[in-house]
C-alpha cells in the first residue's frame, strides 16, 4: 500500500510542481518498497537528477514515519528546511520530524541528523532498530571525517596548563620542542606539517591516569592511534600553530551501526569510486541495487580539451593555462568558474587574470558581477554552486587529482602503499572522478562549456577513463567567436 499511496501523492504533487526529472515515480516506489521491507538498498541516480529527486524521497517518508533517521550534510539540511518542505506543504503533506537526537527518540517522527549528531547518537547507542537514510551517500566518508576532526589551538594549550599547573614545565617543554621542530620544517607561510601521532602519546604519558576531561584534549587522548593522521597548520605572523587531527578510516566508525541497522543510500557516485571501495572493504551488503536513469539520455556537455597541451610539470604549462583562460573568457557575458584545488596556483591564476580583467575576478565569493570570474577550489564550488547564477563555462586548468600536499591525503596513500594496494587506482583516481562529476552535475543540460587544460587528458591512459566518465559530451575542436 505504501508504494501505491506514494505513487498517487507524487502524481498529485506534480500537478503543482513541474516534473524536472523523469525517474521520480520509479524512485518513490523503490524507496517505499525499501521502507516497507526494511531492505538494505543502494539507488544510483543519474547526474541529471541534481536536486529534483527530493520529492521521490520525501513523499514516502511523509506516509511512513516509523523509526526513520535521515542523515544530512549542512547544505542538505538547509535545502530541506528552507526549500523542499515548503514545496511539500503546498501539496498538503505533513513531514513530521524532530531535529537532532533525543535520549528517548520518538518512533513516530522522522529524526533529522547532521553528521556530528550521528556520531554522538552512535557513540551513545541511540539508534537501535532505526532505518538510516543517507542522501548523497558518496560523501559519507568526507562528512564523517570533518565531523570527527579535532582541532587544538594555542588557547587549548593555555587552558591545559591552567588546569594542570603541576605539569606546567613538562607541557611547556613538549610544546616548545614541537614548535621548534615544526617551524624548522616549514618552507612557506601557513604551511601544513605532518605530526607523528605518537607525539600525543608522549603528552598523554605526562598525565598518567589523571587525563584531562576538557575538550578537545579528552577526545584527542582517547581516540588517537595509528589510524588517525595529525598535522600542524603554522601561522608565521603569530609564530603559533593549530594541531589538526582526523581519522584515516572514518567509515569504520559506522561499521557496527550499519551491520545492525537497515539503511538506504542514494548516490550519484559510480561503481569504481573510492566510496564503493570503502563500503566493499567493510563488507557492507545491499539487498537491492538499482541504477536510475541512463546517462546517454542526458544532454551532452560541450567539452574543450585540445590535443597537444603541455603537462603540468613542464616549464611552459603555467603560461599555457593563463593564455587559454584569457581566450576562453574573452567576450563572455555570464560568469566563468575557474577550478583549481592547489591554493598557490589558484591565487597566481586569480592575480594574473585580475591584471587582465580587473574587478571581474574574485576569489571564492558568491558576490560577483554578471560576467564575473570566480577562482575557487572544486569543493568550494560544489558547496556554493546553488548560490551562484548558471555560468557560461567551467575551466579546469589542472585535473583535480587530490594533492599529496594534504597531510590526510598523503597519510591515506602511505597506508594503502603499506597494505600493498594500488593507491592511485583505488583512491586518488576515484576521488578525482567523484570531484569532477559532482562539479559538473549542476551544469549538465544547460549548455555550459567545460574546458580542461591539462595535457594528461590525452597523454595518460587514465585520461581516457575521465573522458568515459564525462559522457555524454561533444568535443569543441576550436574556440569560435561568441
Amino acid at each position: 500500500m505504501l508504494e501505491v499511496n506514494s505513487h498517487k501523492h507524487l502524481k498529485k504533487y506534480y500537478q503543482h510542481n513541474l516534473a524536472l526529472w523523469p525517474h521520480n515515480l520509479t524512485l518513490t516506489r523503490l524507496i517505499s518498497r525499501s521502507l516497507s521491507r526494511k531492505d538494505n538498498t543502494l539507488i544510483q541516480l543519474s547526474s541529471d537528477s541534481r536536486n529534483f529527486w527530493w520529492p521521490g524521497l520525501l513523499i514516502p517518508l511523509c506516509l511512513h514515519k516509523n523509526n526513520i533517521v535521515l542523515i544530512l550534510s549542512e547544505r542538505q539540511y538547509r535545502l530541506l528546511l528552507e526549500v523542499e518542505l515548503a514545496k511539500l506543504r503546498s501539496s498538503r503533506l505533513s513531514f513530521d520530524y524532530v531535529e537532532g537526537i533525543e535520549l528517548n527518540p520518538s518512533d513516530k517522527k522522522i529524526c533529522l541528523l547532521r553528521y556530528q549528531d550521528l556520531i554522538f547518537a552512535n557513540e551513545n547507542d541511540l539508534l537501535k532498530n532505526r532505518q538510516l537514510i543517507f542522501p548523497e551517500s558518496e560523501f559519507i566518508s568526507s562528512e564523517l571525517r570533518e565531523s570527527m576532526s579535532i582541532k587544538i589551538t594555542p588557547k587549548d594549550w593555555e587552558n591545559l596548563i591552567d588546569s594542570y599547573s603541576c605539569f606546567e614545565g613538562l607541557i611547556l617543554e613538549t610544546h616548545e620542542r614541537l614548535s621548534r621542530s615544526l617551524f624548522s620544517q616549514s618552507v612557506g607561510s601557513d604551511a601544513l606539517i605532518r605530526v607523528d601521532h605518537r607525539e600525543l602519546l608522549v603528552l598523554k604519558e605526562i598525565f598518567k591516569d589523571d587525563l584531562p576531561s576538557e575538550m578537545p584534549w579528552k577526545r584527542a587522548f582517547n581516540v588517537v592511534d595509528n589510524e588517525w593522521v595529525t598535522w600542524a597548520k603554522l601561522d608565521h605572523r603569530e609564530l603559533s600553530w593549530d594541531w589538526h587531527i582526523q581519522p584515516l578510516l572514518p567509515l569504520q566508525t559506522l561499521s557496527g551501526l550499519l551491520s545492525k541497522n537497515t539503511f538506504l543510500m542514494l548516490t550519484n557516485s559510480g561503481q569504481s569510486d573510492s566510496y564503493f571501495l570503502d563500503l566493499n572493504s567493510k563488507k557492507f551488503t545491499f539487498t537491492v541495487k538499482v541504477n536510475l536513469g541512463n546517462k546517454f539520455d542526458q544532454e551532452p556537455i560541450p567539452l574543450f580539451v585540445p590535443k597537444r597541451q603541455p603537462l603540468p610539470n613542464t616549464s611552459h604549462f603555467y603560461r599555457h593555462i593563463i593564455r587559454q583562460c584569457q581566450r576562453l573568457i574573452l567576450a563572455r557575458t555570464h560568469p566563468t568558474i575557474i577550478l583549481v584545488d592547489d591554493l598557490q596556483l589558484r591565487l597566481q591564476v586569480a592575480s594574473e587574470l585580475a591584471g587582465e580583467f580587473g574587478l571581474r575576478v574574485v576569489h571564492e565569493t558568491t558576490s560577483i558581477e554578471t560576467n564575473g570570474i570566480v577562482c575557487c577550489s572544486c569543493n568550494w564550488w560544489i558547496l556554493n554552486q546553488y548560490d551562484l547564477p548558471t555560468p557560461d563555462q567551467l575551466i579546469f586548468p589542472v585535473i583535480p587529482l587530490p594533492t599529496l600536499g594534504s597531510p590526510w591525503i598523503a597519510a591515506k596513500v602511505e597506508m594503502l602503499k603499506y597494505q600493498g594496494r594500488d593507491w592511485f587506482r583505488e583512491f586518488l583516481f576515484p576521488e578525482t572522478l567523484t570531484i569532477l562529476l559532482k562539479s559538473l552535475a549542476i551544469v549538465r543540460g544547460k549548455d555550459v562549456r567545460v574546458a580542461i587544460l591539462d595535457g594528461r587528458m590525452h597523454s595518460r591512459s587514465w585520461g581516457k577513463l575521465i573522458f568515459e566518465a564525462l559522457e555524454p559530451w561533444v568535443a569543441l575542436k576550436r574556440l569560435l567567436p561568441y
